[in-house]
């Protein structure tokens, strides 16, 4: 058989808050992944789309039983990434198995517009860490500990491993509560238990991202493109895609006096999933959609939430659950919410504080009640 490459891990790129200055430069960036598949050689996939000068990488290391060993592009162990461009490093000759775990190393020698924050064990730390023995201590911006965020691994679109029989791409296409990865992780490790070496979850999350509208603001850079316009770059473009899992929305319902509020109705919901539905089945992807969790007494540091707001999300989910274009509904707000007098709400003890995002016992609550047969059909 012929081998392939596939992903193992993948970020939507979005743009850093304050022009990269929260990630700062001269600084390395780490983080784990955990193999899902046997594999022969492994690259990694860099972008550079909202920059108009190229990325300085100084150095790059794939950690793997406590060696480093170098990422090269070209054969350089230093090298650019052109603007508005996309590049492959060169293969690194690796044998792994499934629950194998790699650690990613990346020395940025300038400040970095690509950028996005899935993984919250990531840690950012000064200089060029990238040779170091042994485990590197947590570090997170300062910043971003006061926005409740993550460390970023800017420039960093995908890893991808070469095999003869690798994984089968299932797309987490969604917001913030899709970025933290705390419910993707855990369903991905269901998924590696269930079946393993058959899928790579992969996480397409970005935070305030909203499915009809691109948000304004100081902030609205980071929010990234809507998911319709993102939708091809981020689901299609994805090798060997066998599911899709839609879960956005709950920015879409909260954003409706913004500028492009209007656009923002249960017609255009239907109209722009309908479509993106289409398109992946007639390319023999399954589509699953989640109902949209709640968002009632949310921190006001979130914005304010009206009850004509709360209505049109219950008209969203409403519409989810009666259709018939989806090969799988997974009710996210059924597993999540508790019901009080004047609504649903996110549940105690389920949520990070703020009654919007799970926090580790509300992610596992939701990867926990996924229905692995209708999800892998």
């Amino acid at each position: 058989m012929e081998k392939q490459w596939a992903m193992i891990w993948h970020q939507a790129m979005t743009q850093s808050f304050l022009n990269g200055k929260a990630f700062g430069k001269n600084r390395t960036a780490a983080f784990q992944i955990c193999s899902p598949s046997d594999g022969e050689q492994i690259r990694l996939r860099f972008s550079n789309r909202f920059a108009k000068y190229p990325y300085e990488i100084g150095a790059v290391t794939i950690v793997s039983e406590g060696r480093p060993m170098p990422v090269t592009l070209n054969g350089r162990k230093t090298f650019s990434i052109p603007p508005v461009g996309t590049v492959f490093s060169d293969p690194v000759s690796l044998s792994f198995h499934p629950g194998d775990r790699l650690e990613i190393r990346l020395y940025y020698i300038n400040e970095i517009l690509d950028n996005n924050m899935i993984e919250e064990e990531a840690t950012l730390l000064n200089g060029d860490q990238t040779k170091a023995a042994g485990p590197l201590p947590f570090r997170k911006p300062l910043l971003a500990t006061m926005l409740g965020a993550y460390a970023g691994i800017p420039a960093l679109e995908a890893v991808e491993i070469l095999a003869i029989d690798p994984p089968q791409a299932i797309v987490a296409f969604g917001d913030s509560i899709t970025a933290m990865s705390r419910w993707t992780k855990p369903l991905a490790h269901r998924l590696a238990e269930t079946y393993p070496g058959e899928y790579a979850l992969l996480n397409s999350g970005i935070s305030g991202n909203c499915l009809l509208i691109e948000r304004g603001g100081i902030f609205g850079p980071v929010f990234g493109a809507s998911g319709v316009n993102r939708f091809r770059q981020d689901v299609l473009s994805i090798p060997r895609l066998h599911a899709v899992i839609f879960a956005l929305g709950v920015n879409d319902v909260a954003s409706i006096y913004e500028k492009d509020g209007a656009d923002i109705t249960l017609d255009n919901f239907r109209d722009a999933v309908t479509d993106m539905s289409r398109q992946l089945h007639e390319r023999g992807v399954r589509v699953i959609i989640q109902t949209i969790t709640p968002r009632l007494g949310v921190s006001r540091t979130m914005g304010r939430y009206t009850a004509e707001m709360e209505q049109l999300r219950l008209a969203f989910n409403s519409w989810i659950r009666t259709t018939d274009i989806f090969d799988y509904v997974f009710d996210a707000e059924e597993a999540v919410s508790e019901t009080k007098t004047d609504g649903l709400y996110f549940a105690e003890g389920l949520h990070q504080g703020d009654r919007l995002h799970p926090n580790a016992d509300g992610g596992r609550k939701l990867a926990d009640a996924y229905d692995l047969t209708a999800l892998t059909g």
